[in-house]
């Protein structure tokens, strides 16, 4: 029996019925009297989700984001919604949502409007590493009554994973570190450190006790010498941004090998990131 089966047989054949209560980081408490039918979603990683477990009829609108092929994976589903949303409240509040998923980096004032209005509004906070994901697909899952659902795109990622895990060949740690055009790397708690942590790799900004997402000086590139500097761009955009970083003195002087992952799937904090968890492994052991 494979690991999704398993993990599909382990949810619990009675669901908890309406109301649920649900709890974000913040210590607020959200309680959700019906099951949603309107649902309204502001971020791409809840457009994703939602489109992967719930009917679109029950999906109200989802983020302008959801049709941009530059960050989104779900351009085609997306047409299924025909109504896109900004950060406009009224715009939002036309929809007569039931629930509105929103996240902890969205605008104070909408979302200090939203919470005067009898909408139920729940925040998402943590997406950190692959576990806060997982977490996040759970928490949505059961926020609308679609448990079993949101079990299985779990159980799927985890058998993906553990398929990459197993294609790996046994060699020596690479070492990597991510390094964007502007400067910026990825030190522990972040999805960088944790796909490294994944496919075998060392994450050599994390090695150095660094913390998120940091600006630093290139030269430090040359200090640590890795092997790889993962980066990410539109799949047009490869060649073109290969070719920028490469105008980088201390990029170019060290003997790191560039590796280039879809922007829509490096930057996901949905299901989605796995598919650049497989393309980091596969460049990494080629």
């Amino acid at each position: 029996m494979n690991i999704l089966l398993i993990l599909m047989l382990s949810v619990v054949a009675e669901l908890e019925p309406f109301p649920r209560q649900l709890h974000d980081n913040s210590g607020n408490t959200v309680t959700i009297a019906t099951q949603p039918q309107r649902i309204v979603s502001l971020t791409l990683a809840t457009d994703e989700i939602l489109l992967a477990i719930c009917p679109p009829k029950r999906i109200a609108a989802i983020s302008t984001m959801a049709t941009d092929s530059n960050y989104s994976n779900i351009t085609i589903q997306a047409k299924k919604i025909p109504n896109k949303t900004t950060t406009n409240i009224e715009y939002i509040l036309n929809f007569k949502p039931d629930l509105v998923f929103i996240a902890s980096y969205s605008q104070a004032e909408m979302v200090e409007l939203l919470q005067k209005t009898d909408t139920s509004i729940f925040r998402f906070s943590n997406f950190n590493n692959i576990a806060d994901i997982k977490k996040n697909i759970k928490t949505i899952g059961f926020a609308i009554g679609e448990d079993r659902n949101a079990a299985t795109i779990v159980a799927q990622m985890e058998a993906d994973i553990e398929a990459i895990q197993n294609s790996i060949p046994n060699k020596k740690s690479p070492r990597i570190m991510s390094y964007s055009l502007g400067n910026y790397t990825a030190g522990r708690n972040t999805t960088f450190d944790d796909m490294a942590k994944l496919v075998g790799a060392i994450n050599i900004v994390a090695e150095q006790g660094i913390e998120q997402h940091v600006k630093i000086n290139s030269e430090y590139i040359l200090a640590w010498q890795p092997e790889f500097i993962i980066s990410h761009a539109r799949k047009d955009k490869f060649h073109l941004v290969k070719q920028q970083m490469l105008t980088n003195p201390a990029i170019a002087a060290s003997k790191a090998k560039i590796i280039l992952i879809e922007n829509r799937h490096f930057l996901s904090v949905s299901q989605y990131i796995v598919a650049g968890i497989k393309t980091l492994a596969k460049e990494l052991y080629k």
